[in-house]
């Protein structure tokens, strides 16, 4: 292949800026590209460009301004890049003289070997030991989830109890003249019905851990059989039992809230976020040059009010960006709620919405080097909401960067550029 043929591409860039009449300082102008890499283009010196993705961006947007097919330049560009030869230099390494070994020098033998694979292995057999230990010490857990507590003036003939053990527990519910069984499900949940008399039924549950055949502290519950009157209604228990979040949890996600509480009452939860997440991308233009990431604490939504249902129970779930967040949890009137640290994880990937606001725009939107169905390519109307997702790398290209405005990761990066204004920000995992 000669040498004319290997830089067609050059050729073609170099006619066609020399057609327009311009110079490479006037194209760096009106391009931002800067001048070096526009000759390092036009020569066919690949290796003075900053990396395949940088170039195919490069010469995308230095064809678009001398109006050529830009797909057919990044095809030169792959054949002639994977034709370039590449130079290097064969140094025949010198001859190495035979030292002779040390008398006080380290040297491995077959014995010394299986010492240490010994030592391993025994250090591992006595990690197995504490660690099933552990496992079979424990007593299985138990915890009745409805009813939360006794129940007065109940009008049925059977109860249905639920809860969460250990993964395929047997739970056995007792009560004066019955004895029931039922089998947890692979999380450890678990529904058993009893059937009652009237008057006071104390029924007792114990769970049965099939790994380690522990049985769990008994959890008995008393559930008073009107005649004919009242409806299913907790005695009065605890005020306030918050079960999930955990302190000092890390959530990917929305953050289930469960608990317990005064059957009709009312909870709220108020989220206030305490610090920043660390920044989980990295943002570079066309010209490789970095936008900063802002780092600010994320926005506290609305608080949340949930009713206690009949059976002193709540839940639900608040979407929170990620950082680290404070949960207050209190029943309405009183002052000293439960709270609760926690910490919200970035997702994956990178995942965000790009928001078209008082004006159109053009868009290129490529994630993880795919472009994106009915959007890339076309122009967005003001007011569009488009979701954005990929594992590892966004492109983004806009054509009226004053009117684009990106959130990823929860992190709000408000406008891309000023009004009217052709930016590109390749987006990046870290």
């Amino acid at each position: 292949m000669t040498e004319q043929a290997l830089h067609k591409l050059g050729e073609v860039l170099r006619s066609a800026r020399e057609e327009r009449g311009v110079d490479l300082a006037r194209v760096e102008r009106d391009t931002k590209i800067r001048s070096r890499y526009l000759s390092a283009l036009e020569r066919g010196a690949y290796r003075e460009l900053p990396g395949a993705v940088y170039t195919k961006g490069f010469l995308r947007n230095y064809g678009s301004y001398l109006g050529l097919d830009t797909e057919y330049l990044v095809d030169l560009y792959r054949l002639e890049s994977a034709a370039a030869p590449i130079d290097r230099p064969s140094v025949q390494a010198p001859p190495r003289p035979i030292a002779s070994r040390r008398s006080g020098a380290f040297v491995i033998t077959p014995g010394a070997v299986l010492a240490a694979l010994l030592t391993v292995g025994v250090a591992l057999f006595i990690v197995y030991l504490v660690s099933e230990f552990v496992t079979f010490a424990g007593t299985p857990n138990l915890t009745i989830s409805r009813p939360a507590g006794d129940v007065n003036g109940y009008d049925g003939d059977e109860f249905t109890f639920e809860g969460i053990t250990e993964p395929n527990a047997t739970v056995t519910a007792e009560t004066a003249t019955r004895k029931t069984e039922v089998e947890a499900d692979e999380d450890g949940a678990f529904e058993i019905t009893v059937d009652l008399r009237p008057g006071s039924n104390v029924v007792t549950l114990v769970a049965n851990d099939p790994l380690t055949g522990r049985d769990s502290e008994e959890v008995s519950r008393t559930i008073l059989v009107g005649d004919g009157g009242g409806s299913f209604a907790p005695s009065p228990g605890p005020e306030l039992v918050l079960t999930t979040p955990e302190e000092g949890a890390t959530v990917r996600g929305p953050v289930e809230i469960t608990g317990t509480g005064p059957a009709g009452a009312t909870v709220t939860v108020t989220a206030t976020p305490t610090a920043a997440a660390p920044a989980t991308f990295r943002i570079t233009t066309l010209a490789g040059q970095d936008v900063p990431v802002p780092s600010r604490l994320p926005t506290a939504p609305e608080p949340l009010a949930l009713k206690i249902a009949e059976d002193g129970s709540f839940s639900d779930t608040l979407a929170l960006a990620p950082g680290a967040w404070t949960l207050a949890v209190a029943l309405d009137g009183d002052d000293e709620p439960i709270s609760r640290d926690l910490t919200i994880a970035a997702p994956d990937g990178l995942a965000g919405t790009l928001r078209v606001g008082a004006a159109a725009s053009y868009l290129e939107i490529d994630e993880d080097q795919v472009p994106k169905p009915d959007v890339s390519g076309r122009i967005a109307q003001a007011g569009t909401d488009i979701g954005l997702s990929a594992q590892r790398a966004l492109r983004i290209r806009v054509g009226n960067a004053g009117a684009v405005s990106l959130t990823i990761n929860g992190v709000n990066l408000g406008p891309m550029g000023g009004s009217g204004a052709v930016v590109e920000w390749q987006i990046t995992r870290l």
